[in-house]
């Protein structure tokens, strides 16, 4: 197994050892703290944990893990120099989601370049809401991802925390 299957897998250990089913308990995400990992800021609420451990299993180019009850944020950078071609928000995101092999469509939701696929992970599913963002240098994906039955309240907790993120 890959160093990034083994990351992913975790992540998603993580989302079934925490995620509790009770869609009220996602608190209000107006309390964050902006943290910056190489060229992203974003405001990460307060009330999650910083999931950093994973992060040796992945490559340096970026990236980041945070948790809390009923949701998972990540974000992973891709270096521009990477692509012949720098393609637009949406070409990008449309190479992710062929690279990933997800039934996924790109859409703009409130301004923001998303996609949503869906996993099936020990007999539970789960909705992961993605949205892509660019830098002078670097591509980000930043997915929020929660139990399905849990999406419609989680989307508007994920659309708040990345209309908070800047890239550089």
């Amino acid at each position: 197994m890959s160093k990034l299957s083994k990351v992913i897998t975790a992540l998603f250990l993580v989302c079934a050892l925490t995620l509790s089913g009770c869609a009220s308990l996602i608190p209000d995400v107006a309390e964050a703290e902006p943290i910056t990992v190489q060229d992203l800021t974003v405001s990460i609420p307060v009330y999650f944990e910083d999931m950093s451990v994973y992060q040796d299993s992945l490559p340096a180019s970026g990236f980041f893990m945070y948790g809390y009850s009923e949701i998972v944020l990540t974000g992973l950078r891709d270096d521009k120099t990477l692509f012949e071609e720098v393609p637009t928000l949406e070409e990008y995101a449309k190479i992710l989601i062929s690279n990933s092999e997800v039934d996924a469509q790109v859409e703009i939701i409130d301004g923001l370049t998303t996609f949503t696929y869906f996993q099936l992970k020990n007999s539970q599913s789960y909705t992961c809401f993605a949205a892509v963002f660019e830098g002078t240098d670097s591509f980000w994906i930043v997915t929020g991802s929660c139990q399905t039955m849990n999406f419609k309240y989680a989307q508007e907790k994920f659309i708040e925390i990345f209309k908070s993120i800047q890239v550089a």
